[in-house]
């Protein structure tokens, strides 16, 4: 325009006036990882681009005024899409590949290289503590997954494909962790800012991980920056947390801690003669050396809730710790992994006069062998586990079923040491379109001292070049928990349970639509489950039975584990569960979201009050759908989920009696299980703001879970001659503020 301008009014050059050009876009791509430059890299925007330099930093001249979308593409990383404005200069995070996270993608993907697992989803770190429901915990994010089940009042734990909450273990860097959230379900033992990726595998996976009949959860920290120091702090309606990282020690440190504040506000708050005061505490310690060879990892949690009335108090507290290396070598072909570390877990409930105590001292090593080969790999590996088991039963025993009673105050120590030896062989053939993954683990369980095998193959085929297929069978053994054998009938000891588990799976990905389908058929067979041994004489209906149902009865499933069954049980239980799940991913621009649809059902058989029949298990969940959706505009982000998911069975109590001697009602149960209390159904809505300044980057978030406040039933309460029931209420609206900072 000026050039035509020009030849049509020619003028002297002294007495021209010049347009002053626009300012160029600038900026620089780094690592999110560590923050090393990215050199190379391409950036464009519109019909503009360049690259990179040696420092990460690129210029754009000629870019419109205004927000743009900017494109990034460099070798080994995924490609990212941010949206920018001209004028300030910006930094762009980019992700390695293989590597999960990033600043604007999501990156929940099943994964299609065929050295993976059957059936398995990793889950990137950022954009997922963006959505609705989460409460900026990427950990939480898990239980939106095809195969989770919605547990009541949101307490902690994961529910895979019909297996219960303590079938399934957690990893964090091959170090295992006893739990996966704090009390309550409110936040995940380990930070989100943290964690470099997650590895949800709901069943089916290979003979590297055992002593679990259900799934696992593989969570893998994150290096700290290498470059310079970072620092950062959050502060929410329910804990606040600071953190800092940087280059220390020939390497790079990562350090948090958090601490919630629930308690401290309900302690301010006048209330009747109830007190409720939950808490829980994290801390973090990382270290890593330059090579990435040797990291040194350092964590724990401690968490208590106080529940008081005038005449009542009850007290419970759980902890544990953990410290581990994990050293990697690898010489040619040959790969080298060993992690040992040392653990402490302690448990206790004060009730009045009543004290139950546990403790466990673990002493443990992974160590893995691996030659990759053209065709895959061969690896073995040995799972070595030594625990010194404590207690104090300071409580009234369950009662056997000849009515004999065993002494009220029951201590001791038990020592055990669990031996676990595997091989597994990866073979690709056909050009690497078909691949067969057999593997063989070997057991020896201290507890029970028994040993066990357990076979386990999977197969795949990539049928096109967007079409690949999954099958997986095979055994898993679980331990029996050191608290349920406290109290043994006589003659009847104690042993492993195991399942036997299989699926098929096809995923389908679309380039065209910007997404893909993933539908998995499961099922699995449980045997020698330990089941209560009960006397007759509670009745199934009364509230908080084991059969009872609803959120008393299912909440046994998430302490158990850590606190024991106060019962007597056997291996007298077996169970059944199958089902299809399904889950559609798309990305349109910006705006990116899935819907996961499971179709599932799981029964017992074998529990006293089950009789011969198979009944419902407590969670059991016939139909669970979870759409969600997330969208930057501009420097704001907005998201929604929407979850419906079928009632949990519960026992009816079909009318009452008088117990002239306890001058009380007694219900007179229906059939176990056979009723369902009302569907679940709730919407959350999360908004997110993000201000980039020359002294930090804040963020300020709002999550609302259960926005339309709607009742959703979680177990049942009956009048004082059983007449009348009302349905006790879930969580109503329950709105998460939060800020964050970094620097």
């Amino acid at each position: 325009m000026l050039a035509s301008t020009a030849r049509a009014q020619p003028r002297p050059a002294p007495t021209r006036t010049a347009q002053p050009e626009a300012a160029p876009l600038r900026g620089q791509i780094v690592d999110s990882g560590t923050g090393a430059p990215v050199a190379g890299a391409i950036v464009a925007t519109g019909t503009v681009e360049t690259t990179s330099g040696d420092d990460g930093g690129f210029e754009l001249a000629g870019v419109p005024d205004g927000w743009v979308d900017v494109v990034v593409v460099a070798d080994g990383y995924q490609p990212l899409v941010e949206r920018v404005r001209r004028g300030v200069a910006v930094r762009l995070e980019v992700v390695a590949s293989g590597e999960l996270g990033g600043s604007e993608l999501i990156t929940i993907e099943e994964q299609r290289k065929l050295d993976a697992e059957a059936t398995s989803y990793d889950v990137g770190r950022d954009v997922i503590r963006t959505l609705p429901g989460s409460g900026n915990d990427a950990l939480k994010s898990l239980q939106s997954l095809p195969g989770a089940a919605r547990v009541p009042f949101g307490l902690g734990g994961l529910v895979l494909r019909g297996f219960a909450p303590r079938d399934s273990n957690v990893f964090l860097d091959g170090i295992e962790v006893p739990l996966l959230y704090h009390f309550g379900g409110l936040a995940s033992f380990f930070p989100s800012t943290m964690i470099e990726s997650m590895e949800l595998v709901s069943s089916g996976y290979g003979t590297r991980y055992g002593r679990g009949q259900g799934g696992i959860v593989d969570i893998r920290s994150r290096p700290g920056r290498t470059d310079r120091w970072e620092l950062g702090s959050e502060v929410s309606l329910l804990d606040a947390s600071v953190r800092a990282e940087g280059p220390a020690g020939g390497g790079n440190v990562s350090l948090g801690v958090r601490r919630s504040f629930i308690d401290a506000v309900l302690a301010a708050v006048p209330t009747s003669d109830l007190t409720l005061a939950p808490r829980y505490l994290d801390s973090q310690l990382r270290w890593q050396s330059r090579s990435g060879q040797v990291t040194a990892l350092l964590f724990g949690a401690d968490d208590g809730i106080n529940l008081g009335t005038d005449s009542t108090t009850l007290d419970a507290r759980q902890s544990f710790v953990r410290a581990g290396l994990r050293l990697t070598e690898r010489r040619g072909d040959l790969q080298l992994t060993a992690v040992p570390w040392l653990g402490f877990d302690r448990n206790a409930i004060v009730a009045d006069d009543s004290r139950v105590i546990r403790s466990n001292l673990t002493a443990a090593t992974r160590a893995t062998v691996q030659r990759d080969t053209e065709y895959g790999y061969l690896a073995a590996g040995l799972d070595l586990q030594g625990n010194r088991y404590g207690y104090t039963l300071d409580t009234d025993p369950p009662e056997l079923p000849t009515g004999s009673m065993t002494p009220a105050r029951i201590e001791g120590t038990r020592w055990a040491a669990d031996l676990g030896a595997w091989t597994e062989l990866l073979y690709r053939f056909a050009g690497g379109k078909f691949a067969v993954q057999p593997g063989l683990r070997g057991e020896r369980f201290g507890l029970t001292d028994e040993w066990v095998l357990d076979p386990r193959v999977t197969l795949r085929q990539q049928a096109t070049p967007h079409v690949a297929l999954t099958q997986s069978l095979g055994r898993y053994h679980q331990p029996a928990l050191a608290s349920a054998i406290d109290y043994q009938l006589p003659g009847e000891p104690f042993r492993a349970s195991h399942a036997w588990q299989a699926s098929a799976g096809v995923n389908v990905v679309s380039p065209r639509l910007g997404g893909d389908v993933t539908v998995n058929a499961f099922g699995a067979t449980l045997h020698d489950l330990p089941v209560d041994v009960l006397s007759g004489a509670t009745p199934v209906a009364a509230p908080g039975s084991p059969g009872s149902g609803g959120a008393a009865a299912a909440s046994r499933q998430f302490s158990e584990e850590q606190f024991g069954s106060y019962s007597y049980q056997a291996n007298r239980g077996r169970g059944r569960s199958y089902g299809v799940e399904a889950m559609i991913r798309r990305r349109v621009g910006q705006v990116q979201g899935w819907v996961a649809y499971t179709l599932s059902r799981s029964v017992r058989q074998g529990d006293p009050w089950a009789l011969e029949r198979y009944a419902p298990y407590l969670l059991d969940q016939p139909h669970v759908l979870t759409a969600l959706a997330t969208a930057p505009v501009g420097k704001w982000r907005f998201g929604a989920r929407l979850r419906y998911a079928s009632g949990n069975p519960i026992t009816p109590a079909v009318g009452a009696y008088v117990d002239t001697d306890a001058q009380a009602y007694v219900p007179i149960s229906g059939r176990a299980l056979s009723e369902r209390l009302p569907a679940f159904v709730q919407l959350d809505l999360r908004v997110d703001r993000t201000w980039d300044r020359p002294w930090g980057v804040l963020k300020l978030f709002l999550d609302v879970q259960n926005t339309t406040n709607r009742i959703n039933p979680e177990g049942v309460s009956y009048n004082f001659d059983y007449s009348q029931r009302q349905y006790t209420r879930g969580l109503p609206v329950f709105p998460s503020l939060g800020l964050e900072y970094v620097r």
